[in-house]
């Protein structure tokens, strides 16, 4: 039988066990430290362990812990503070009013709007329709006058 020194309980008090008694308590911490050093490595392509440090490494291991600091340090992304509930809902509502209004308007003024939405010129929808540039402009005019009077109804005071 020998005799170990170990700390047990405060590392200033040293006692003097033996191994039996030494090595259960030593397990856990034994334990506790490998977790610990595992969960700092990550995994190549063929699945064996990397010796470096996974915060550090470019490839990053699946299900590593996620951090809102370690986002904005590599990104530059400041997440927001705060979210007003009250206007995305607004927002929302404002939007499928308008897809109402969208899915009602004929066929043609539907192009019109689709196209413009995607941001081509009044001249490009003009050749994709068959009109006037003139002819789109003024349509365009009325068609969002439209939009409006039909948001501004439905209690969206300033929809644009």
């Amino acid at each position: 039988m020998s005799f170990k020194k170990g700390y047990f309980g405060d590392k200033d008090k040293q006692s003097s066990l033996k191994e039996e008694e030494y090595r259960p308590f030593q397990r856990l911490a034994w334990a506790e430290n490998k977790r610990k050093e595992r969960e700092n490595k990550c995994r190549d392509a063929q699945g064996k362990r990397c010796k470096g440090i996974c915060s550090q490494c470019d490839k990053q291991r699946t299900g590593s812990t996620l951090s809102l600091e370690r986002l904005a340090e590599e990104s530059g992304y400041e997440p927001s503070d705060t979210v007003d509930i009250a206007e995305l809902v607004a927002d929302r509502l404002l939007l499928q009013e308008l897809s109402v209004a969208l899915t009602e308007l004929d066929p043609e003024n539907q192009k019109i709007i689709e196209l413009f939405s995607i941001g081509k010129s009044e001249r490009e929808i003009a050749k994709d329709i068959g009109l006037s540039q003139k002819g789109v402009n003024k349509r365009k005019t009325k068609l969002f006058l439209q939009l409006r009077e039909r948001l501004e109804i439905a209690g969206y005071s300033n929809p644009f």
